[in-house]
């Protein structure tokens, strides 16, 4: 039997059916591309289970002030099986919607994810748990993926004895740039969490001594704005990927946003939404949030990762269009992929990255 020359790894960003009803040709546009990957990732960005269960305390408080049923409820299981035909090998569930359903539908969410042969990372029984890894080997090139999440609501983190997700929390301070303006208009800094940036590296590290490639996704980010990105998250992706990452995918604002190569790895700071399905209007969900950016999750992006002799070779930024929630990953000459990728370019320059890409969204490795 012939070994392939290389591997694919398609990397995209949210998935969020909150549906109780999902259509069945969500995936139609998509599966062929998912399916032909070697191995296949994406953010599961909410709970599913058969039945309610629990509501996580804070979220509680979010449902008793919305009059059109519980606005956390976990989304149908069928969404999952949905997930597993159209090809998921690798899925995490660290973001800051898995836990709407309390602890039965989080812990259903990913027995689910296993029974239709999807890894899940990034959330578990207790926090030993969900800070193991997910390993898939594929012609003899083991692939192993975290998750963590620095956007989360209290108590969603796991603890020694609770379930929940692997947090990197970050601190935000106010500092005035100078000593006149002391209390007026202070500058906005982030710092990282050291304790969790410290347990992640050791995760990275544990994991690169049993793996040929370690691929982290990260579920942070400043949602209201289209470009910005956190002093926090800056300086976690170093210390991370000089831990041995070497791939950085992320989601989290709704907004696709710039990227970066640092040491020769790609770190992609928001892969915006793949897929949003919800059964209410933007009117009735009170999202607190602003219009501009909820037109935002009409785009997003995939990677398209080259894996060659147990090394990243190539990555490539694909375009994703939705329409009515449903994705297409677009093509060099597709309507939308220049317009898309331009935002890329504009984004991340605007935010002082390094990354470059050539017109079909190649980044270009120093």
């Amino acid at each position: 039997m012939s070994v392939p020359d290389s591997l694919e790894l398609l990397a995209v960003g949210d998935l969020q059916l909150m549906t109780r009803e999902p259509a069945a040709d969500l995936f139609e546009h998509v599966t062929p591309a998912l399916s032909a990957a070697d191995i296949t990732f994406g953010n599961c960005e909410w709970p599913y289970a058969e039945e309610a269960g629990d509501t996580h305390p804070v979220e509680a408080h979010i449902n008793d002030d919305f009059d059109l049923g519980d606005l956390f409820a976990p989304g149908s299981p069928e969404s999952i099986r949905m997930m597993g035909r159209a090809g998921f090998d690798v899925m995490s569930v660290a973001n800051n919607h898995t836990m709407h359903g309390g602890y039965r539908a989080f812990l259903r969410t990913m027995s689910l994810l296993k029974e239709n042969g999807i890894e899940s990372v990034g959330g578990g029984i207790d926090i030993a748990s969900a800070r193991e890894p997910a390993i898939i080997e594929r012609d003899g090139c083991k692939v192993g993926f975290l998750a963590c999440t620095s956007g989360f609501l209290p108590g969603a983190h796991a603890g020694r004895r609770t379930p929940g997700i692997v947090p990197l929390r970050q601190h935000t301070y106010a500092e005035n740039p100078v000593w006149e303006q002391w209390g007026i208009e202070p500058d906005v800094r982030t710092l990282i969490n050291r304790d969790d940036l410290g347990a992640l590296c050791d995760s990275v590290r544990a994991l690169k001594a049993q793996t040929d490639i370690v691929v982290l996704s990260c579920h942070w980010g400043i949602l209201e704005h289209p470009f910005k990105i956190g002093e926090y998250q800056r300086e976690a992706a170093r210390a991370l990927i000089d831990a041995g990452v070497d791939l950085i995918v992320s989601q989290g604002p709704l907004a696709i946003k710039g990227f970066e190569v640092y040491r020769g790895v790609a770190v992609l700071y928001s892969m915006g939404k793949f897929m949003m399905i919800s059964p209410w209007s933007r009117d009735e969900t009170p999202s607190g949030i602003t219009a501009s950016l909820l037109d935002e999750t009409n785009r997003g992006l995939a990677a398209s990762a080259t894996i060659a002799g147990g090394a990243i070779t190539g990555v490539q930024l694909v375009p994703v269009h939705l329409s009515a929630g449903k994705p297409r990953l677009l093509q060099p000459g597709d309507e939308w992929h220049k317009s898309i990728l331009d935002v890329v370019t504009e984004r991340t320059a605007a935010a002082n990255l390094s990354g470059t890409m050539d017109a079909d969204g190649r980044i270009l490795f120093p």
